[in-house]
């Protein structure tokens, strides 16, 4: 994991976010990079946006996908593949009392599409 600091305007305000970076593994989070190469993989601006593509998966920047240049829903979305990487590092999954409210609300939103 690296830290660095990335200074951005909003407004007339000065932010200083303080921006970790890790590297997830194909191996390691599958589901979550296949999410994250579904929403950023086919954007010029992926890397800007805190997704860079290496041979092995992927170094992603979690504060710089959630603060950034991203819709409320693509935010949503980057939420949940940051969840499936951290279910899918456990090596467990989700835990067992709430993987049915979980696999029915991500049903919800992404059966609501009319897809």
């Amino acid at each position: 994991m690296s830290y660095v600091i990335h200074v951005r305007h909003v407004g007339h305000v000065l932010l200083f976010l303080g921006v970790t970076s890790t590297h997830l593994h194909l191996d390691d989070a599958p589901d979550a990079l296949a999410i994250l190469a579904a929403l950023l993989g086919q954007r010029s601006d992926h890397v800007e946006l805190g997704y860079r593509p290496t041979e092995y998966g992927a170094e992603i920047d979690w504060d710089l996908l959630t603060h950034g240049k991203l819709s409320t829903t693509e935010v949503a979305t980057v939420h949940i593949a940051r969840g499936c990487a951290i279910a899918e590092r456990h090596g467990e999954g989700l835990p067992p009392s709430v993987r049915s409210a979980v696999v029915t609300a991500v049903d919800g939103i992404t059966g609501a599409m009319g897809e």
